[in-house]
């Protein structure tokens, strides 16, 4: 078997020379350069299997050294070392492209378990072959049973989110998790408070969309008896019952001005006011929030308050819709046949190759509780151990995957639409917006209302005012 060669770049000899015996008695080759400049002329011209790296060298940062070897190599595995512990800076350096962040001292064996990790992963990125071809799912043994409710797939994309989760679980700081509908933004969010300290408390999710105007007040911070008419008893809100744990507030640009205000207050002082109290309590809860929309852009516009934006904006979790990471989409299919057998009592193995292919191909507008969704109803509706192309649903057969080629984005063929996410549209392109969405899942109203980004209710307004009823 061929020998991996490490590089490690250190400005420190005592460290360089202390990691190089001891790979070199695992079995490594080890080259030592002591500036960034030097280990990057190693890297362009030799063989270099794994890179580790001080973040502070004489001549250049972590961050100017990870993008100068992923210029040069992006599937090079990079570790960065530094005697300074800073989350943001872990943050920026695996988002660069690093595999993980080692603070010192250095223990030499817990590094060995990371380069082990990282070139299996990279052998194992190399041996999948070309990524024009869709892979295609594994068949699942039968009564197989999940241990998860949710899946981490094996992806150099997943791969990161999940060392971000990593990295701030074990804080208090506040965290902004973006991305599309359907993406997986409260199994993140539950993900970062079962791997926190807080994980023996509560996991409170609230959709700020769904608040009604008039009673979000009451919902959030709770009330006192005969605050209002109707208020018979005294009542927790979300963050009392969430003290102790995690409180997530999905789609938090859905908040009003006057509730943006009151949570401001809590993210300063910890204390809440129930509606007709006046009496302030303190509460212990770390705070997620999730949007679908650009915050900022909502703050530059005056619908979201800029002191609420960068109270929240702590750290920030993006995620990318199932259309621009179509190599997860069998580790998907796989997870949720398993999940539908266990929940309908059936045997489906595997989806046929015609039938991968239409799902391969079909853009996901819903992303990953669409995919959900689909698969489910597909194992409902085989007769057989395997889903055909009579098993998935007309409206993702009849899909026109033209209008997606070229731009990854929804809606590419008109330049009004960049998204069907009525908040990333105009007030002028909504029209347009909702019948796309109709017209895509083929006039089922709460899947359109799911695409869009809104509540079913919300939906039946806008087709009444653009008269769009009848359609």
């Amino acid at each position: 078997m061929t020998e991996h060669t490490l590089l490690i770049i250190d400005d420190d000899v005592d460290i360089c020379m202390l990691l190089k015996r001891f790979f070199e008695r695992k079995g490594y080759q080890v080259r030592i350069a002591f500036k960034g400049g030097e280990g990057l002329d190693i890297v362009k011209k030799e063989k270099i299997d794994l890179v580790l790296t001080d973040f502070r060298l004489p001549d250049i940062d972590g961050f100017e050294i990870i993008k100068s070897i992923r210029e040069v190599n992006d599937i090079l595995p990079i570790i960065v070392i530094t005697g300074y512990s800073d989350v943001n800076q872990a943050v920026k350096v695996i988002r660069l492209g690093a595999y993980e962040y080692v603070t010192k001292p250095i223990f030499p064996e817990e590094v060995l378990l990371l380069v082990q990790d990282a070139l299996k992963k990279k052998n194992a990125k190399l041996s999948t072959g070309t990524e024009n071809n869709p892979p295609t799912p594994k068949p699942i043994p039968k009564n197989a049973k999940s241990k998860e409710n949710f899946l981490i797939p094996q992806s150099a994309y997943s791969q990161s989110i999940q060392r971000l989760i990593d990295i701030i679980s074990p804080t208090n700081m506040t965290v902004v998790i973006t991305g599309e509908s359907g993406t997986g933004k409260e199994v993140v969010a539950r993900m970062i408070h079962n791997a926190s300290q807080r994980s023996n408390g509560p996991f409170i999710p609230v959709d700020c969309g769904a608040l009604p105007q008039e009673l979000a007040s009451s919902e959030l911070f709770g009330h006192v008896k005969g605050a209002f008419t109707g208020a018979t008893s005294d009542k927790k809100g979300s963050f009392e019952m969430a003290n102790g744990g995690t409180l997530f507030l999905d789609e938090i640009g859905n908040l009003s001005y006057e509730n943006q205000v009151k949570l401001l207050r809590v993210l300063q002082e910890r204390v809440i006011r129930k509606v007709g109290s006046e009496k302030d309590m303190p509460i212990d809860v770390r705070i997620v929030v999730a949007t679908n929309e650009d915050l900022k852009r909502a703050m530059n516009k005056g619908t979201f308050r800029e002191d609420i934006y960068y109270r929240v904006n702590e750290f920030k979790i993006e995620l990318i819709p199932l259309r621009k990471n179509k190599e997860e989409l069998a580790d998907f299919v796989q997870f949720f046949l398993e999940k539908s057998n266990e929940e309908l009592t059936k045997t489906v193995e595997l989806v046929n190759d015609d039938a991968w292919q239409i799902l391969y191909d079909y853009p996901w507008p819903g992303n990953i509780r669409e995919l959900k969704n689909t698969i489910k109803r597909a194992v409902l509706m085989a007769n057989t151990n395997q889903i055909t192309l009579t098993d998935l649903p007309q409206e993702i057969m009849s899909a026109d995957i033209s209008e997606w080629s070229g731009d990854e984005n929804l809606g590419s063929k008109n330049p009004a639409i960049h998204s069907l996410t009525l908040k990333d549209v105009t007030a002028d392109a909504e029209k347009t917006a909702i019948s796309k969405a109709l017209l895509l899942t083929n006039n089922n109203k709460t899947k359109a209302a799911e695409v869009l980004g809104i509540d079913r209710k919300t939906l039946y307004n806008k087709l009444n005012a653009y008269g769009l009823l009848e359609e």
